[in-house]
């Protein structure tokens, strides 16, 4: 720590000499009478106080919590790159009058700072001994620090999409000249989990990462900027070598910086009032700086204009989207605890994305930076459609940027198809492609998959909204001119890359990408044998595959392409889609009861198909005690009924253009039902009445063969269903094959309902099902997989988790199809039982169903867009 008291003793003369001086270019005229305007007060955001807690005292560069994910929620607003935090009075009352800083470093959120400009005055050369109170509002972020005839209130708030800004108000009515000190200190450990730092790493920055360098400087007025070193093979930050984060004042200061510390000294005199102005930038690359330093200026020129700007912003959000009358105070609460988590999560323009975008989380360690998913993003700009439109829209436009045109350089073959992850910078295949020597190393930019379409869905949200509520109907207009040819293209990828038995109901599966495809076009998969069930055993080819699935030489099997397929649906290991944990799963442990719990597919094939899955234990080794033929036959079979196959799609030309499940999925067939519905009615509004009339049959198709062949009438639910020839031949009513019923229910079964595409007697069933408390109906109901699934697991992440946009498909249906009362009863248990909702713990990606204890990662946007809509359509 730099001594106050030397430093302010070493500066008195020369502050006294030039005590306002302010930075270059900023006491000027335009300055003065800038900072005369009439700051404008919130009055919407006055009314949620701390909805979030945003307090926290980073002092690792990874401090993380549940998950494996930031252990704090710091405020980001504007699209920009860094974030701050509050500081925690309680735990830290030391750090009063600093904020935290946050930095996202390409596709990883990092803290930067446990406090910068941390305010402490002194009178008489002693320090005041101020009480502070520190707390947020939308948008805002305040501390006030009282002491005897000395106030000091600051507010801060983010004013471009790379800086921030501090207005600091010090009202002295003492008449005695004050001296100010501003203190900053950079974190300088590595990784802490729950507080504590983690061994497995080392303990501080400069030894985990030594070309991580952090070099501080000031200038003669005092200014700070920190440079950081390029930093690429981590996967905790990621740096390009000239990015930065900056610290400007509109007053001269003396700064002396000793490592990771900087102290900055200035005397304001005896005024009775004086306001000051503090702007943070953190820059991703020397070209953005170059930009940004007008920006900064211009700030610090007119900083109210630019705060007032922020304060509107955050008042027009609330205004708009707080519109229901009828919602309790709680469910209001969370909605603005929506809105400001989907506005954290958007990110300006960067690298190879053009737009501002939304991400799933800017704090969770995968899903930060401005990485951008498809399915997130239909979700998103639903919900974002009623209180910020534009970035709804441009979220929208950073997934079809991507869109594959026919002379792509790497996948001609897949016109129209949307990629899974795009970001700012590329993988590197489609880099080296592009002969790209810098921003071709992204860990997590994917071409394997797509996700299901609801973008027209999306896409027709956006329009209604620009026209009905915004009154933008030229906007709105232009929104479908745009969208229309790229939707269309997107459909039609569909039946040419996942129809495999071409009868109009697209399949999920795979892309061609060397994740899933040898270089000579073979199939590649990996499986484990009883004799060795620690070894993975690769392989590759489709007839290979078949050919081990059908000798049951295997005691676990694993394709990329499956593991991409199950992608594709958003539900990542859902039993439908053949997951199952096996006593492959229960290696290494020597508990009976636990391995027993864990071994799902040998409890299945017990009650099943009578086998005797009594284990035996040797060492670290796990095997069933009976391996007679007979008992063998019985878990083969179980096998078979989890069993997952591919088909190779080739268009005419013979050429692979991708993998499909040998199923078809209800819940993309219900997407599909949804996308001719909507496509049709884009269609209608642009004029295009012949491509309507096609689409408006197409939906009706599909709506009459999800109830034909993808409802089950003995369980009441719907289903996947089987492509096979011998099924469909012994149906013969049109239907690819028969419901898969053995992989039990899950939450893709009440997707006709949602959709619309269920009838009375179905939907009526479904929702008994949804309804049973030995199903979907628990603490917090209608988790992804039944409670008595085969597959299901509380705390396992798609088959028994409970996903908030699932929970809102669900209850939706309900209503769709007159059940109110009962989706009512769904959302109150939700609201009611799921931790920490209506409290100001972060909105979570996923719940237990049995506790309602969060999981996955915090702060997550379609949790939070499926909250608002709950708040904004459902709630009456």
């Amino acid at each position: 720590m730099i001594k106050q008291s030397t430093v302010a003793k070493k500066t008195l003369l020369a502050v006294a000499v030039s005590s306002l001086m302010f930075t270059a270019g900023c006491n000027t005229d335009d300055n003065v009478n800038s900072i005369s305007e009439e700051k404008e007060k919130p009055q919407i955001a006055l009314k949620f106080k701390n909805i979030l807690d945003r307090t926290g005292t980073p002092q690792h560069l990874a401090e993380v919590g549940v998950g494996g994910h930031m252990a704090y929620t710091p405020l980001h607003d504007d699209g920009a790159w860094h974030g701050h935090l509050l500081p925690d009075l309680k735990a830290h009352p030391e750090n009063k009058g600093g904020f935290g800083a946050t930095a996202i470093t390409e596709e990883y959120n990092t803290s930067v700072a446990e406090y910068f400009d941390k305010l402490s005055i002194l009178k008489a050369g002693q320090p005041v001994d101020f009480s502070a109170e520190a707390h947020s509002i939308p948008g805002a972020l305040i501390q006030t620090m009282t002491a005897d005839s000395i106030k000091v209130e600051m507010k801060l708030q983010f004013v471009s999409s790379r800086s921030s800004i501090v207005e600091t108000i010090i009202t002295n009515t003492t008449g005695e000249n004050l001296e100010l000190v501003w203190d900053g200190k950079l974190v300088d450990g590595y990784y802490a989990k729950d507080g504590k730092p983690d061994p497995k790493y080392k303990s501080t920055v400069a030894e985990q990462l030594p070309n991580l360098t952090r070099v501080m400087t000031s200038n003669d007025s005092g200014d700070i900027d920190i440079a950081f070193g390029k930093e690429r093979e981590s996967w905790m930050v990621r740096t390009s070598g000239s990015s930065a984060f900056n610290i400007h004042r509109n007053i001269a200061t003396t700064t002396h910086v000793n490592g990771l510390e900087y102290q900055s000294v200035a005397e304001i005199g005896a005024e009775p009032t004086h306001t000051l102005y503090t702007v943070f930038s953190h820059t991703l690359t020397a070209a953005e700086w170059q930009q940004e330093k007008t920006v900064v200026s211009d700030i610090l020129q007119h900083p109210i204009r630019y705060m007032n700007a922020t304060t509107e912003r955050w008042e027009q959000y609330l205004q708009h989207g707080l519109v229901n009358k009828n919602a309790t105070v709680d469910q209001e609460r969370v909605a603005v605890k929506a809105m400001e988590t989907l506005t954290a999560n958007w990110r300006s323009p960067a690298g190879f994305v053009s737009y501002d975008t939304v991400t799933p989380s800017v704090t969770a360690r995968w899903f930060s930076g401005n990485l951008t998913w498809p399915w997130d993003t239909w979700k998103q700009a639903y919900a974002m459609a009623h209180f910020n439109p534009d970035l709804a829209m441009n979220n929208i436009r950073t997934v079809f940027e991507h869109q594959v045109k026919a002379d792509d350089i790497l996948r001609p073959y897949d016109k129209g198809y949307l990629l899974d992850v795009v970001g700012m910078n590329m993988s590197k295949e489609r880099g080296d492609a592009l002969g790209l020597t810098e921003m071709n190393d992204s860990q997590s930019w994917n071409e394997r998959n797509t996700k299901p379409s609801l973008a027209s869905w999306a896409v027709w949200e956006v329009y209604t909204t620009l026209k009905d509520k915004y009154n933008r109907a030229d906007d709105a207009q232009a929104w479908l001119d745009e969208m229309y040819p790229k939707l269309v293209d997107y459909h039609n990828w569909w039946l040419t890359a996942r129809d495999t038995n071409n009868n109009g109901i697209p399949e999920y599966g795979a892309a061609v990408d060397p994740a899933h495809t040898t270089e000579d076009g073979q199939l590649i998969y990996e499986y484990k044998t009883a004799a060795d069930p620690d070894k993975w055993i690769s392989a590759k080819g489709i007839a290979e595959y078949n050919k081990l699935l059908e000798s049951f030489d295997y005691i676990d099997i694993h394709s990329p392409a499956q593991t991409a397929a199950s992608w594709e649906s958003g539900r990542d290991d859902a039993a439908v889609f053949g997951f199952i944990d096996t006593i492959a799963d229960a290696q290494g442990l020597t508990d009976l009861s636990e391995i027993a719990l864990i071994d799902q597919l040998g409890r299945y094939a017990h009650k099943q198909h009578g086998f005797d899955n009594t284990y035996a234990v040797n060492g670290e080794k796990v095997t069933y005690a009976n391996t007679s033929e007979d008992n063998t036959a019985k878990l083969n079979q179980a096998k078979k009924d989890w069993q997952v196959k591919f088909s190779e799609n080739r268009d005419d030309s013979g050429q692979l253009v991708g993998y499909s499940l040998m199923q078809e999925s209800v819940d993309q067939a219900s997407y599909w039902y949804s996308d001719n519905k909507f496509l049709a009615q884009i269609a209608t509004a642009l004029g295009r009445n012949d491509a309507a009339a096609d689409f408006t049959a197409k939906a009706a198709e599909t709506k009459k063969y999800i109830n034909q062949c993808m409802f089950d009438r003995n369980t009441g639910f719907y289903y996947d269903i089987n492509i096979n020839a011998t099924e469909a031949a012994q149906l013969n009513n049109g239907c690819a094959g028969n419901p898969i019923v053995a992989r039990g229910m899950g939450a893709e079964g009440w997707s006709p309902l949602f959709n619309g595409a269920a009838d009375e007697m179905t939907a009526a069933a479904v929702v008994k099902n949804m309804m049973d408390t030995a199903k979907f109906n628990t603490k917090v109901p209608l988790g992804t997989a039944a409670k008595d699934n085969p597959a299901y697991g509380a705390d396992i992440y798609w088959r028994g988790r409970v996903w908030v946009d699932q929970f809102y498909f669900g209850v939706k249906g309900m209503t769709n199809y007159g059940y109110t009362a009962q989706a009512n009863e769904m959302v109150n248990k939700l609201f009611n039982n799921a931790e920490g909702l209506t409290l100001d713990r972060p909105i979570q990606e996923n719940y237990n169903p049995e506790t309602g204890a969060v999981q996955g990662a915090n702060n997550f946007s379609w949790s939070s867009a499926h909250l608002y809509m709950l708040y904004n359509d459902f709630l009456k």
